[in-house]
């Protein structure tokens, strides 16, 4: 497989200010134009420090697996710590890998098995108040399904007025998040209008959520691991950074999937014929259990497809903590390091026609030699998403089951365009016509 290389620093410092202004206005296409000019290893000069873009499949896995503890979250996430506190998100070393431990067992297969009711419960409730012919905001109601999903399956309960409070503060959150990044004290950041009140509202739901109450979902549920089986090792931020981690990355990743997954239907019929003729077959007319979700292959490719084409994590930033080497490239302590799913899942040596939205290939792609890396929506190595299967489990389950019952139609011409910002969102949100199937 070929790769390219431009090992040298560029010698015009315009060219650094220019990344960084092109980055702040649309980060997708700077990263895509600095991988096409300087390869595999890109680098650019920031202040005293330098900043690599590595794109080629091998030297992903050497950040994410294979020299995996040189290197730490960027200061991105870092500076995420004044919204997050210390969670599994933000956390590192030995401190990540305890916690991870003990939080795991809410993630086993057997585990995620035993959401799967409460996830088709939320979808069918979810989806009740749906008229033929109405034209939906797809992207408020995922947003309100996987939080519900989140709150029952984590929790074991969802307070009142809990989704519309988390909504409004997640909204909020996300228009501050790039001023969080700035290189200033948090004592400042602090101070930004609306994030003392959003923060606020976040810690509120949280302490509700971490009463534990004595429900029969509550005795499986994430919280039970953080209050009854390891209270002692959690203290009281922490369990309150686990329980925000969980109730904002559980649910809003897996919302911008469906949200994604829908309206690429909406504008591929042909696919969506498909993919109901799928789950018609297979489910009937009854809700998914386990084993139907192993039977819905065209459902599963749809998925990763989408997860290929429009990834809600869209890139890593790392930083090295000691001076190491990476496909004969220097790399320096202190250096960021960031590897992008958006740019390796548009890559034409990976795949053909990379831009256009096609599930099929996923069937070519398993009879060739696939790099591993060429494909990482999740992440890699120890800090690999935690919530995989669960947000794969909910997913399928929730797109087989919308399809079942309706078809979706666009409102505008064109899929809705990609917004990078915390996550990869829509850059309005995307409103469907449904139409009532006739099964």
């Amino acid at each position: 497989m070929d790769t390219k290389f431009v090992l040298d620093l560029p010698n015009e410092k315009t060219a650094n200010f220019g990344f960084m202004w092109n980055m702040l206005r649309n980060p997708l296409e700077a990263l895509t134009h600095l991988a096409q000019d300087q390869g595999d290893i890109a680098r650019v000069k920031l202040r005293k420090r330098d900043l690599f873009l590595l794109s080629h499949p091998d030297f992903i896995e050497q950040v994410l697996v294979k020299q995996q503890n040189n290197f730490i979250k960027g200061q991105s996430l870092q500076r995420a710590r004044i919204i997050l506190g210390d969670g599994l998100l933000t956390s590192e070393g030995n401190e990540h890998r305890a916690h991870r431990h003990m939080l795991q067992p809410a993630f086993y297969h057997q585990r995620v098995e035993e959401y799967l009711p409460i996830m088709n419960e939320n979808t069918s409730r979810q989806m009740s108040p749906w008229r033929d012919g109405a034209s939906i905001d797809m992207s408020d109601e995922m947003m309100r399904l996987t939080l519900n999903i989140a709150l029952w399956s984590f929790f074991g309960n969802a307070p009142e007025g809990a989704v519309e409070r988390v909504n409004k503060s997640m909204g909020t959150l996300t228009k501050l998040f790039p001023l969080t990044q700035l290189p200033v004290p948090d004592v400042l950041r602090r101070l930004l209008p609306g994030f003392k009140k959003a923060n606020a509202d976040l810690r509120e739901v949280t302490e509700s959520l971490s009463k534990n109450p004595r429900s029969e979902k509550a005795k499986n549920a994430l919280i039970h691991i953080l209050k009854e089986n390891c209270e002692a090792q959690f203290t009281n931020e922490q369990i309150h950074a686990h329980t925000l981690t969980f109730l904002l990355a559980g649910h809003e990743t897996t919302a911008l999937l469906l949200t994604w997954c829908l309206d690429m239907l909406a504008h591929h019929p042909q696919v969506q014929a498909k993919l109901q003729g799928e789950v018609d077959h297979v489910l009937g007319d009854r809700f998914p259990h386990e084993e139907d979700l192993q039977n819905l292959p065209y459902t599963r490719t749809i998925i990763k497809e989408t997860l290929r084409l429009r990834p809600p994590a869209w890139a890593i930033g790392r930083q090295a903590v000691q001076d190491c080497e990476i496909g004969g490239q220097h790399i320096a302590a202190g250096s960021t390091v960031l590897v992008s799913q958006w740019v390796t899942h548009h890559d034409a040596r990976f795949y053909e026609n990379p831009h256009q939205f096609r599930p099929a290939r996923w069937y070519e792609i398993e009879n060739i030699a696939f790099p591993r890396y060429a494909y990482f929506p999740f992440g890699g190595g120890n800090r690999v998403c935690i919530g995989e299967h669960f947000a794969m489990t909910e997913a399928m389950a929730g797109l087989a089951m919308m399809s079942r019952r309706w078809s979706f139609m666009p409102v505008q011409e064109a899929p809705a365009k990609p917004s990078p910002s915390i996550t990869l969102r829509p850059n309005k949100n995307v409103k469907l016509i449904i139409g009532r199937r006739a099964v």
